[in-house]
């Protein structure tokens, strides 16, 4: 989601932390969330589950949280899942001032159809779907997308590949791969397998030679 409009999520201040109670907050469809940092008290709240899933899905990085009177904009920091990594259980919210510079993690979005693929046993592998950057708070991009339409067999994108907005850059290691595009094992032995086939000259099929040797269509 866009930060040129911020997304409000109102949530409730919680006055009992803990395992136990934590659970009765999630029973009740809602997800447990703390508030912290630019040296400010911890506020822990609960945020209602299906709203911020919502906002979650439409790649929201920068959040405005409005809870006992008061709306800051939040960074989502963390996200805690449960051991099936189905379930939010938690949700950290880092303080920002919507100047400063942050890091965040970004998913890329391929675009285009490789040349590369036009042969056979082809295949794109994207690597990695995220990358870190850096920016102002209020310049966080929903998505990155990258073109790959001119990528060809034994192509590879790196982190430094990436075309970045203004005012973007990458945190993430240059040398980090983000996709390839090569000929599965299955592809190459099948085109092996045909070349091999198609490599002997053809059996010519004539009528049956005559005793003279000629050919006994040939009258």
């Amino acid at each position: 989601m866009s930060t040129a409009t911020q997304p409000t999520i109102n949530a409730e201040v919680r006055e009992r932390t803990g395992t136990r109670y934590a659970a009765r907050i999630r029973a009740e469809k809602k997800i447990p969330a703390v508030i912290y940092g630019h040296k400010q008290d911890p506020v822990h709240v609960a945020v209602d589950a299906k709203e911020m899933i919502a906002l979650l899905r439409h790649n929201a990085h920068l959040i405005e949280v409005s809870a006992a009177g008061k709306t800051e904009p939040c960074l989502v920091k963390d996200i805690q899942w449960d051991h099936l990594g189905k379930n939010i259980i938690h949700i950290d919210l880092a303080r920002v001032d919507l100047s400063e510079e942050v890091e965040v993690e970004i998913e890329i979005e391929l675009v285009g159809d490789a040349i590369g693929l036009k042969e056979a046993g082809a295949m794109l592998d994207q690597a990695s779907s995220t990358v870190t950057v850096k920016c102002r708070a209020d310049a966080i991009p929903e998505s990155l997308t990258h073109d790959v339409s001119e990528m060809g067999v034994g192509d590879s994108l790196l982190v430094s590949g990436l075309t970045l907005p203004a005012g973007v850059t990458a945190a993430s290691d240059p040398d980090t791969l983000i996709a390839h595009l090569t000929i599965s094992k299955a592809g190459a032995e099948e085109d092996e397998a045909a070349a091999a086939e198609g490599g002997d000259e053809p059996e010519v099929i004539g009528g049956k030679p005559d005793d003279d040797g000629k050919d006994g269509d040939d009258k």
